[in-house]
């Protein structure tokens, strides 16, 4: 079991993964492996592995920055990162695999380790059927969409935080809870804009289902990140924070 779970740990988990992939692979192919995309259009999964990409180098500098913030030399972990972000240029994910893999070295691993153990643990691992659970309830409210008779603006909103819990799913190998804990501020932002379009679907079945999708993000975050750290990182809705899961316990009602 790891010591800390924290970006230096998620950025090494990765690069570990990926120092047996076969040489002539197309780079693309790889990362939709990694971030498990299932999009057949390439063009949109391009755009998901891009995504994942620019996360992964906002890690790699956080652990630069908070490794300085703690007193330790750059020269000790700065090439290494710097192979790290060579390995996540999004430019190039149309190439071949063995370019990238070169700079998956031994050096590069023990030093990600170090960081990891250094810097503070910031959450427990989700377990994977957690994850797999959240994917199922998003694909049965999908197929209920297909038949489903709500307004076409209530749909819409509906769709796009399927969309935000797909994207939470497959960047959390990336970011961790933070990918989860961002649709739960988006599910209370948007619970307080159009709250009148979700008192009109009240007790519709896809609501219900978004609402379940929303419960069982929040209980998994419970379970794996101190709730007192969530709640300051969303003080902007503190107020009406309770106000919004007193709403969502009573969706369907």
């Amino acid at each position: 079991m790891p010591q800390n779970i924290n970006s230096a740990y998620r950025i090494r988990e990765i690069l570990n993964s990926l120092r047996s992939k076969p040489d002539n692979t197309p780079t693309h192919e790889i990362w939709a492996e990694v971030f498990s995309l299932e999009e057949s259009d390439q063009d949109r999964k391009n755009v998901s592995i891009a995504r994942c990409l620019a996360d992964l180098h906002d890690e790699v500098e956080l652990v630069r920055d908070e490794m300085l913030k703690l007193g330790y030399s750059e020269n000790l972990f700065d090439s290494s990162l710097k192979k790290c972000n060579t390995v996540f240029a999004v430019q190039s994910i149309m190439g071949q695999w063995k370019g990238h893999k070169q700079q998956i070295t031994p050096e590069v691993i023990v030093a990600l380790g170090f960081c990891s153990e250094i810097l503070p643990n910031e959450e427990e691992l989700i377990d994977e059927s957690n994850l797999d659970e959240l994917r199922d309830m998003a694909s049965d409210l999908r197929a209920s969409l297909t038949q489903s008779n709500l307004p076409v603006h209530t749909k819409h909103i509906i769709e796009k935080h399927l969309n935000k819990i797909d994207e939470a799913i497959f960047k959390y190998k990336v970011v961790g809870a933070k990918a989860l804990n961002e649709v739960m501020q988006s599910a209370y932002g948007e619970v307080i804009v159009s709250e009148a379009v979700f008192e009109e679907a009240r007790g519709s079945e896809e609501l219900g289902k978004l609402s379940a999708m929303w419960q069982k993000t929040k209980s998994v975050l419970d379970g794996v990140v101190d709730t007192n750290k969530r709640i300051a990182a969303m003080q902007g809705m503190a107020e009406k924070g309770q106000k919004v899961l007193e709403f969502l316990e009573n969706i369907n009602v």
